[in-house]
Formats: C-alpha cells, sequence, structure tokens
C-alpha cells in the first residue's frame, strides 16, 4: 500500500499529452433503505408487457457492456478534432458517457477492486490503462462496469409514465440522462431501467414550435383562477420584470435550446427590426442537458448569469413524474417583495396533477392531486438539490431576459503573451516575473467583486463573467456595455499602479502595451450561439462545438471544485493573483502553475433568486470555484484554510458547504467525521472513505440542507427508485431513533440556511484575516495540472 504520493508533473505550456486521465454526521441512527433491486432479477420481468405500452415498441432495448466497449469506446482515441460528444448521443444503444470510465462504479475500472485505497486505483490507471492496453475496459466481464440491463428512450408522456409504473410494480431501479456530462456517472447505473430522454419530445426546438411565449399582463390569468397553472410561469416572469418564456423539453440540449432562441430572435428582427429580443441564461456546452446542468446549480459563465442568477434561478415551472407516479406541474404562485434581492421571495409553491398521463398532451387533464405533496419541499429539492433524484422531469419553463449584445475577449496574464493564446506581444519574462502579471489578476478580482473602487456599479460589473476554459487566463463574455466599462478601468487601474510597477522593475512600454493590447482582441457577436458554433465544414456543422470533448477519465477525478468566499477572495487579492499567475521555469522552458478559475459568481449569484431553492450559501456567496488537487487538501488545509474561509466550520456542529455540485468528481470528499481538522486520506479505500470522511453529499449540500433534502427525497421516493451516485439518496428512520430532524413542512421563509453557512450574511469581519488565521496559509492550487474546467484532464502520476 501506498503511504504517499508524489507530486504530479506539471503540463509544460503547449505541450501535447498523448494520454490523458483525467457520511452524515447528525442522523447517526438513519440507515440506507434497501435497493429497489434487491433480489430482482431484471432478466426475469416481462419486459413484453412494458414493452407493449410504449408508443414505439422498438423503443426499449436490451443492453449491456458489450454495447459500451463497441459503440462508445471507438470515439476516444480519435483525434481532437474528430473526437465529438454528438457521436457519442447518436449511438443505438443510448448508455454512452461523455467520460470512457465514467461507463463504471464510481468512474473506475477497478471499483470492484475493494482492497484498494484511491492512490493504488490511480496508479493502476497508468499501469493497466496506457493507450494500446485497455484490457480493462474491454473486458466486457467486468462487474465494475455500470452499464444498465435495458434501455428505454422514451418519446412522449406516457412512455415515461409507463415505465415508472414498471419498476414501481417490480421494485426496480430507474436511472436517468439526457446527454452523460456527469463526471461523478450519476447517470448511469448497472441493474437498472435506464431512460434516455435524448428522443422525448423537443418543445423548444420542434418545428412550428410554440414553445417561446411573450407574456402579456392584460392577458394573463389571476392565480386563484387559474387551477391548471397554464398562466403561472407568466405570473411569475412578470413578478420578476421579465416578459418571456421558454418550455424547454426533456430531449432537448443547449445547442437546441439556443439555436431555437436565435431563431425566434432573427424572426422577430426581420418581422419588427431593431434587433433581437430575448435572451436565455444557459451553460457553455451545447451537448449538455439544461436539466441536469439546472439542478445542479446551473454555472453561467458565458450568459450574463452574474446579471440573472445561477440556473436554477431561471426556471418558472417545472413538469416531472414522481417515482411514486405522478406526473405534476408545479411552480411559485405566491410571493413578496425582499429588499436587497432582484427577484421576489417565494412563499407559496402550488401543483396540480395530470389525471390523463397517458393520452396524447391535447388530452392531458390537470387538477387538485388525489394526494397530498409537498410542492413547497419538492421546490426547494429540484432546485439545487441536483437532477436525477426526485422525478424524471419532462420540461421546464425557463424565464428570458432582455437582449443584450456580447463582445468576448481573453484577459488574464497569460492574454499578454502570445505563445499563451494571448493577443498581445509582451514576452514571458515581462509578464510573469510577477508584478505586472500579479497586477492583472489583482485588477479581475477587484472588477468583479469590488468595482466601486473604480467608479463602476455593480450592475455594470455584473455584466462581465468568465467561465473556467483557460489558466492564466480567462475568455471573458461582457453583455451590452459591459467589455467598454471593463477595458476602460483596466486602462485606469494600470495608470495608478504605473509609478509603483516601475519602481518593481517593469517597463513602462510594457504596461503602455498591456493597456491598450487587449482591444485589439475584443470581438462583436449577436449571441453566445455564435461563438462556438461549429464551422468545420464537418458532419456537426452548425451546432455548437462539442465540449468538452470526450475524454478518458471524469474531468475532476482528481480535483476538488472549491467554493472561494467573494470576502476571502478580496483579503486575499494578493496572494490569489499570485497563484492564478504562477510560472516556474525548467532549464528555461516556462512551466504553467496556476490554476483554472471559474468567475461566474457574486452580484446576481448572491441575488437574483427566490429564496426558496436548495443551492447552497456557500455557492451564492463564491466569487469564484477554483480546482485543487485532491491530495493537497491536507492537515492545513483543513486545519485553517478551511476555518479561514468558513468560520462557522470551528467550534460548529453542521458541516458548511464549501464544494460546487456542477463539474464536482467521484472521489471528493471532505475531512474526517469525527475530526474535522483531519484530512480524508488517500491512502484508504474506497469503502473507508465513506465510512470515516464527511460524504460528497455534505460538502456540496452542507449538513442541514442535506439533511432536509433527504427528507424530502424519501417522501417523493420511498424505495429508492431513483439512486444514483453522489446524489441525494433516499433514508429511513429506525423506529428506535431519537434523533432531531428537520421537519418537511419548513416554511419558504426559513428555508434557506443562511444562518448556517452563508458568507455573505455573515459579517465581513468573520472573514477577514490575519496571517495566524490560516487565512494567509499558501494553498498548493498550483500543484494540481489543470488545463481548465472544460478541457482539463488530469494527469496522474
Amino acid at each position: 500500500m501506498m503511504s504517499s504520493r508524489t507530486r504530479p508533473g506539471l503540463l509544460l505550456l503547449g505541450a501535447r499529452v498523448p494520454f490523458l486521465l483525467g457520511g452524515l454526521l447528525l442522523l447517526g441512527s438513519v440507515v440506507d433503505c434497501a435497493d429497489a433491486t434487491s433480489g430482482v432479477d431484471l432478466s426475469n420481468l416481462p419486459w413484453d408487457e412494458l414493452r407493449a405500452s410504449l408508443n414505439d415498441v422498438t423503443a426499449l432495448i436490451e443492453t449491456g457492456p458489450e454495447d459500451y466497449l463497441e459503440q462508445c469506446y471507438p470515439v476516444f482515441p480519435l483525434p481532437d478534432v474528430d473526437r465529438s460528444h454528438y457521436d457519442l448521443l447518436d449511438q443505438p444503444a443510448g448508455v454512452c458517457m461523455n467520460q470512457l470510465l465514467c461507463g463504471f462504479k464510481g468512474c473506475n475500472p477497478f471499483a470492484n477492486y475493494t482492497d484498494l485505497t484511491i492512490l493504488e486505483k490511480w496508479v493502476k490507471f497508468l499501469g493497466d490503462l496506457g493507450p494500446n492496453n485497455f484490457t480493462i475496459v474491454k473486458d466486457v466481464s467486468n462487474p465494475s462496469y455500470n452499464v444498465p440491463n435495458y434501455v428505454l428512450f422514451p418519446k412522449v408522456l406516457a412512455d415515461v409514465h409507463a415505465a415508472v409504473a414498471f419498476a414501481k410494480e417490480h421494485g426496480i431501479e430507474l436511472s436517468v440522462k439526457n446527454s452523460g456530462h456527469s463526471y461523478t456517472g450519476a447517470s448511469t447505473k448497472a441493474d437498472t431501467l435506464h431512460l434516455n430522454m435524448n428522443h422525448y419530445r423537443r418543445y423548444a426546438s420542434e418545428e412550428n414550435s410554440k414553445a417561446l411565449v411573450e407574456c402579456i399582463a392584460d392577458e394573463v390569468t389571476d392565480n386563484d383562477d387559474d387551477t391548471t397553472l397554464a398562466d403561472q410561469p407568466c405570473r411569475v416572469a412578470l413578478a420578476r420584470k421579465k416578459d418571456a418564456f421558454l418550455r424547454v423539453g426533456g430531449g432537448e440540449n443547449w445547442d437546441k435550446v439556443y439555436r431555437a432562441v436565435k431563431e425566434y430572435n432573427e424572426a422577430w428582427n426581420a418581422t419588427n427590426g431593431g434587433g433581437y429580443k430575448h435572451l436565455i441564461v444557459g451553460g457553455a456546452a451545447g451537448t449538455v442537458s439544461p436539466m441536469g446542468w439546472t439542478f445542479q446549480g446551473g454555472l453561467s459563465g458565458t450568459t450574463n448569469g452574474r446579471t440573472h442568477g445561477f440556473g436554477v434561478d431561471q426556471v418558472l415551472q417545472l413538469e416531472m413524474v414522481l417515482p411514486l407516479g405522478h406526473h405534476v406541474r408545479f411552480g411559485p404562485s405566491e410571493w413578496t417583495e425582499a429588499e436587497g434581492f432582484r427577484y421576489p421571495r417565494t412563499t407559496k409553491v402550488t401543483g396540480v396533477c395530470n389525471s390523463e398521463p397517458s393520452k396524447d398532451e391535447s388530452e392531458w387533464v390537470w387538477g387538485p392531486c388525489t394526494e397530498d405533496i409537498d410542492f413547497d419541499g419538492l421546490w426547494f429539492a429540484q432546485n439545487g438539490g441536483g437532477g436525477g433524484s426526485y422525478g424524471i422531469v419532462t420540461s421546464i419553463y425557463l424565464q428570458l431576459h432582455e437582449y443584450l449584445p456580447l463582445k468576448t475577449f481573453t484577459f488574464g496574464s497569460g492574454a499578454l503573451v502570445p505563445e499563451a493564446g494571448g493577443k498581445c506581444n509582451l514576452g514571458w519574462d515581462e509578464v510573469f516575473s510577477a508584478p505586472l502579471g500579479d497586477a492583472v489578476w489583482s485588477f479581475v478580482i477587484d472588477y468583479f467583486h469590488n468595482p466601486s473602487i473604480f467608479n463602476v456599479t455593480e450592475e455594470t460589473s455584473d455584466l462581465c463573467a468568465a467561465p473556467a476554459f483557460l489558466r492564466l487566463s480567462v475568455g471573458v463574455c461582457c453583455y451590452g456595455d459591459g467589455a467598454d466599462a471593463m477595458l476602460s478601468s483596466w486602462k485606469v487601474f494600470l495608470e495608478s499602479k504605473k509609478e509603483d510597477l516601475i519602481e518593481k522593475g517593469v517597463n513602462s512600454t510594457s504596461i503602455e502595451t498591456a493597456a491598450s493590447c487587449v482591444d485589439d482582441a475584443v470581438l462583436s457577436w449577436n449571441d453566445y450561439a455564435e461563438t462556438v458554433m461549429d464551422r468545420s465544414g464537418g458532419p456537426h456543422t452548425g451546432k455548437s462545438t462539442s465540449m468538452p470533448i470526450p475524454s478518458y477519465t471524469s474531468t475532476t477525478e482528481y480535483a476538488a471544485n472549491i467554493l472561494l468566499p467573494r470576502e476571502w477572495m478580496l483579503e486575499n487579492k494578493e496572494y490569489l493573483a499570485s497563484q492564478l499567475n504562477a510560472v516556474s521555469y525548467n532549464d528555461g522552458v516556462p512551466v504553467i502553475e496556476a490554476p483554472a478559475i471559474y468567475l461566474a459568481f457574486g452580484g446576481g449569484g448572491a441575488t437574483a433568486h427566490d429564496q426558496a431553492n436548495s443551492l447552497s450559501a456557500a455557492h451564492r456567496g463564491a466569487g469564484g470555484m477554483i480546482f485543487q488537487g485532491l491530495h493537497t487538501l491536507d492537515e492545513d488545509f483543513w486545519a485553517k484554510t478551511v476555518p479561514a474561509m468558513y468560520p462557522q466550520v470551528t467550534g460548529g456542529s453542521s458541516f458548511p458547504a464549501f464544494v460546487g455540485s456542477n463539474h464536482v468528481g467521484p472521489n471528493t470528499r471532505g475531512p474526517l467525521k469525527d475530526d474535522w481538522t483531519k484530512p480524508c486520506s488517500l491512502d484508504m479505500t474506497e469503502e473507508e472513505r465513506d465510512a470515516k470522511c464527511v460524504s460528497l453529499q455534505e460538502v456540496i449540500w452542507g449538513t442541514e440542507t442535506l439533511a432536509r433534502l433527504e427528507i424530502l427525497k424519501t417522501a417523493v421516493d420511498p424505495h429508492g427508485m431513483l439512486s444514483c451516485h453522489g446524489c441525494v439518496q433516499t433514508k429511513k428512520m429506525e423506529s428506535t431513533t431519537t434523533s432531531t430532524v428537520p421537519s418537511t413542512t419548513t416554511t419558504t421563509e426559513t428555508s434557506t440556511d443562511a444562518t448556517i453557512d452563508d458568507p455573505v450574511k455573515d459579517s465581513p469581519d468573520q472573514n477577514k484575516s490575519d496571517p495566524s488565521s490560516g487565512a494567509n496559509v499558501a494553498i498548493p492550487y498550483t500543484s494540481i495540472a489543470l488545463l481548465g474546467v472544460f478541457s482539463v484532464l488530469l494527469s496522474l502520476p
């Protein structure tokens, strides 16, 4: 057994990597329910009965590891330019995952090697998974394969309803996916009936679609008269000062949604003139499903999310089939204005049930549910509590925003150096000798989170955001006048720092070049869809470029995505800037050590929401998200850095959320359960880590919110029909328990756990630091070799 791990080799700039790899504390007497599949032999079930009830009898097929190997594997060895997730989506078995090894339990082909530690499994990645040696992957008898036994491609609601009824009757589990981008492998599972939603109705993008609805106040029915909730999306939209919404079907991805909105905008402009009308907040990757993206939070660094909120904040209404068989429609029905927030606070959620789910949509009958359903709780759980846990979402109604044109440019220390992808003509020594490069990142942190020092309003700053595509730089997306304001502030900033930089040895010509050269790299677009359109002339021309391209391991197999509180970033600005500018030299060759940072937080992320969702307060209060090697989560990290970022962890009984749900990896865990200052060792087996360490779910949602989510999950899925890896799980209480648990009837007034772990609402002084507090501890971000959240594949020791 390995007792230590050497630091991974850092990726040389521009180098090609030929083979890239990417516990509950409070409920001591709460135990997992028995699996829905316990004792059930799926091969002996009456599948022909299910098949006969479907809209298309050929939509149900038998699958297995052989299909995964034959249909999915051949895509992964292809050159980057030929490797597309669209090709995985189109495979007939519907079992492919964006990361090859996420077709195995926990994204690990050695998952059934229970005596191996996490480190030893990673070592075997190199030893057994070389470019020409995929023996264990090609062994279809490998018990670690996590491919479903049967796949159903629902086309209409009746298919989904029939599948849920079949699973309920026979006590089996369902697994669900649209695109297969889960970095934890949550959207696939062995011994399940799998619902691949990719063929389901596409309301937004179907021909002659009427899914985009303009909301006219005088034509909207009053709340008391709307017994079917048909006008509920418009009532909520208008209350948020939005004038339209888009209904998105379970079979759509962001590529289809973006093109649908673009088509509407172009038709509007052709008829009415004056340009485009609407903007939708969505994900960066066209092949990702709006469903999974949204309900894990929904980071938008590309579509003005810092103004309009995260993905969960765009939802006006939901339609889904619950594990108990109900087809429900629900959304906010009462709200009140909330000081300091951009959207009203939801105080009541109302839902109805469809009594004719087996009929065509034109014959659906909406009305009161025959059973009591906690729609307030379900709204809270679904919006931020993870996709795939509480039911099968068949459509969501997303608010649309006033259109603004888009400008993009690359910014950061790397943007000043041609070899790092920049448009400026400065040399490595001029930028990365520290003063100039550090100044760039100091500016970025201030402009995004303290813009008043540049006489810029928060609303103007929020017009710009950036996903974590790069290291040393960020690809900034600015709407309206955002780009002009940011680049003007950059010039003012450099002028104010010019004397100091010259004293530190920076050439005045370099400063002048840095101030102006970024202007030449600014590109103008009608919308985000244009920026990622495939123009290759290949089979996917016209679609959003496939990203991330399919990879072998989970993108965050070896990393934890840490939420950095906004106040902590400002108080530790100089240190953080130096890390984002980190470059060393190996025999004169530059080596990038800087991590990628996700700048889709702050502004509207903290205030543009209805205060009735389960997205963690850490997520709301973050200023950025950074990706850190799991081996660097050492004792200093847990004993000093985490308490400095989240003071409530010291002496508290509830562990706070501190990890972002979007892009979370399969091996992320918290510290030891019995000592939060001690790390969860990678020299333990997976079973030992799960038993001794704070769980993946708890570091995402925090102790108290997770407890509530588990109770809500159990209410709608008492038998664990939907039990995906890393998701909120069904729980049952032992009859002898005396544990105190949160009520499922908690009102929306108290549904957020801001008093538990909200760095925004806590006094800023709590996050201010001195060296003794640990806030200035040198976090070894640079120990992980990252290319960025979407392009990164992790190299192993």
